[in-house]
């Protein structure tokens, strides 16, 4: 597979999930949590801490998909084992540790102002493993980018 086709590939995959994302804050969660509050009246007051909480969470998850979009860029022009792009993807690690640490702590806010359900806590552990083992994932692969750019700059530099 060519490197255009692999950067207009990912770079649909960024625009279809940016759509899903928007889509999942701007309708989903707000449907979701009024019919809750709807329902359970008891609940009502958990509404706009909740949707404000969510929002912020989600602003970190839209600034990856922006380096993921740069990243792209390296694919599409055939650098992608350089410095800059491993620093791209650090920064997107960096950023998903700190974006799953905050989601956390603020679920455990939320429980302990009683505005949560423990349920809901476990839940969202789930969340948290899988953002933890994303940015792992990326840290990895920012690690492994370092390594090949120095490679290829000492390869570049013999030939």
């Amino acid at each position: 597979m060519s490197s255009k086709t692999l950067c207009k590939m990912l770079r649909i995959a960024v625009i279809a999930v940016a759509i899903c994302g928007l889509v999942a804050c701007t309708y989903i969660l707000p449907t979701i949590g009024t019919n809750l509050a709807r329902d359970y009246p008891e609940f009502s007051h958990w509404y706009f801490p909740w949707l404000a909480f969510l929002w912020i969470t989600s602003i970190p998850c839209f600034v990856i998909l922006v380096l993921i979009w740069k990243v792209s860029t390296a694919i599409k022009h055939d650098y992608v084992f350089s410095l800059q792009t491993a620093r791209l993807v650090k920064i997107a690690s960096v950023i998903l540790f700190c974006d799953v640490g905050f989601f956390f702590v603020g679920n455990v806010a939320f429980l302990l102002l009683n505005i949560n359900h423990p349920g809901v806590l476990l839940l969202s552990l789930f969340g948290d493993v899988f953002g933890v083992a994303l940015a792992v994932s990326a840290a990895v692969l920012s690690r492994y980018l370092t390594k090949a750019a120095v490679l290829q700059e000492e390869a570049d530099g013999t030939i």
